[in-house]
């Protein structure tokens, strides 16, 4: 899989979609995602990332370029037309970059390669923060340390004052 950026708000729909009534090649990439995906803040995220929300072209198979929406549900309203990212190919596009090459399987078997030609125009909130010179960081979930439910006899462990 190619690598790719996800927004925690992103992130975050998508998990949502875990326990949705999806088809086997779709949850399986929406899981591969969630795995893959590297979670930055919005102000760090490389301009040429396709978000939820951002204008994107794209072509299948080497055809003419589409202009699309990237959006949560279909009725979402654009000025473009929406693609939503509960489809293959919106799923298969959001957290690309520009440049980027996606081998999306059909339902009928067939390879579809999806390239992203470029990001129009990023979502507003991407409008007034920049990336030059920042680095990248990527969040990742981390183990919980062991809770400790109970203390060895005799220590005490309340950090109030010890009565008289």
């Amino acid at each position: 899989m190619t690598s790719l950026q996800l927004t925690a708000k992103d992130h975050l729909f998508l998990e949502s979609l875990l326990h949705g009534n999806h088809d086997d090649l779709y949850h399986s990439l929406l899981k591969r995602k969630l795995e893959n995906a590297d979670v930055v803040l919005p102000e760090l995220l490389d301009a040429r990332t396709a978000t939820i929300e951002s204008c994107i072209e794209f072509s299948v198979g080497g055809g003419s370029s589409e202009r699309r929406v990237l959006t949560r549900h279909e009725k979402d309203a654009t000025r473009d037309p929406p693609l939503p990212v509960t489809t293959l190919r919106g799923l298969a596009l959001l957290g690309l970059k520009a440049g980027d090459v996606f081998a999306l399987r059909t339902a009928s078997g067939i390879i579809e390669p999806l390239r992203l030609e470029v990001v129009v125009h990023p979502p507003n909130w991407a409008s007034s923060s920049k990336s030059h010179g920042k680095t990248v960081v990527a969040l990742r979930a981390f183990e919980k340390a062991p809770r400790i439910t109970s203390s060895p006899a005799g220590d005490d462990d309340d950090p109030g004052p010890r009565a008289a």
